[in-house]
């Protein structure tokens, strides 16, 4: 799973914490739609005109509720809480000699959760529809994805997703999507002459030159070609994510009121079943007892979460990595880790 600069699929999951309840999300307000056709594979669809579309000719079209990029990683680093993000996703996807029912299981993000899959229609063409939810702190995420075939180089893959229950909101708007979509076509490009070099663009890993922030409560040290947004997670005092070509590669601090809930131990036990740990590695964070917990809920991206308690406030420091390219990025992120100082 490749994922870099817009390529966003589902995503990563990344972290809970205290237990809690919120009410269901308002969907986003939708005030007109507005058609995309790419030129070279001919796949199309109506979208929302006022949310963000993301265009990656020949490839993709990504289109979100939310457009920070808090709520655009919500469906890379997936926390339990956040924005109550929608994303509409229309991809045309090389079958490479694979059947439709081989590129749709090759494509499923979720390694540990249950996907109804069913017969379905796409544009009038046989289509396999697959739906999945489950809950999350702020509400159940919920979500459909269609496969579908006009010739047997290219696979269409249309996905809709929501979080905090606000999917069943959109339904109407989703059906209409849905019988918007026109299929991909596979394209066959002319035979490029010898002397033509083609280079992809390859996503920059971090930085060996360092930057330090502050934060409440913290200071960090990222390299300094990864940014820094401040998001709005339910329940924290302050939340910053740090990314940067890669969207699956991130560090995020998150720093949560512990005047109430003080005792590491058992923050550490709660959140251990939360993200399906068998054990946590006591450790230090900013000169602090601390505990590590490694996981990995989403395929080919592994992750580990680090808690500390101090001066009133809990602290968790999580790190995400693609495992083909953690050689490159977990050094750098355990050296951010260990830069960490709290107040």
């Amino acid at each position: 799973m490749n994922l870099w600069k817009g390529i966003i699929p589902i995503c990563v999951c990344a972290a809970a914490t205290f237990a809690g309840c919120t009410k269901k999300a308002e969907p986003a307000a939708i005030t007109g739609m507005t058609t995309y056709t790419d030129s070279l594979k001919k796949f199309s669809l109506e979208y929302p005109s006022n949310w963000k579309a993301r265009i990656f000719k020949n490839d993709r079209i990504i289109i979100n509720s939310d457009s920070t990029r808090t709520g655009i990683t919500r469906f890379t680093d997936f926390p339990t809480e956040g924005s109550p993000a929608a994303q509409i996703l229309l991809r045309a996807i090389k079958t490479d000699g694979r059947t439709l029912d081989s590129v749709m299981r090759d494509t499923r993000i979720f390694e540990d959760k249950v996907y109804k899959t069913e017969k379905s229609k796409l544009n009038g063409t046989d289509a396999i529809k697959v739906s999945y939810e489950f809950p999350l702190e702020d509400g159940l995420f919920k979500g459909e994805q269609y496969f579908a075939m006009k010739d047997t180089g290219t696979v269409t893959m249309l996905s809709l997703d929501a979080f905090a229950g606000s999917f069943d909101g959109y339904r109407a708007n989703f059906d209409n999507i849905i019988q918007s979509v026109k299929l991909a076509e596979t394209y066959i490009p002319p035979v490029q002459k010898a002397d033509t070099i083609i280079q992809a663009a390859e996503p920059q890993p971090p930085s060996a030159t360092t930057r330090t922030i502050t934060g409440t409560g913290f200071s960090i040290s990222i390299p300094d070609n990864f940014k820094g947004e401040r998001g709005k997670v339910a329940g924290t005092l302050y939340t910053v994510n740090y990314i940067g070509d890669r969207l699956d590669c991130s560090i995020q601090v998150d720093v949560f009121d512990a005047s109430k809930q003080s005792n590491l131990d058992k923050i550490v036990a709660d959140n251990k079943a939360r993200y399906k740990a068998n054990s946590a590695t006591a450790t230090t964070l900013g000169g602090t007892k601390a505990y590590s917990i490694n996981y990995s809920f989403v395929k080919d991206v592994n992750s580990r979460a680090y808690f500390a308690v101090k001066s009133g406030k809990m602290f968790r420091v999580t790190i995400n990595w693609f495992r083909p390219k953690e050689a490159d990025y977990l050094p750098p992120f355990e050296k951010a880790v260990a830069s960490l100082k709290l107040d």
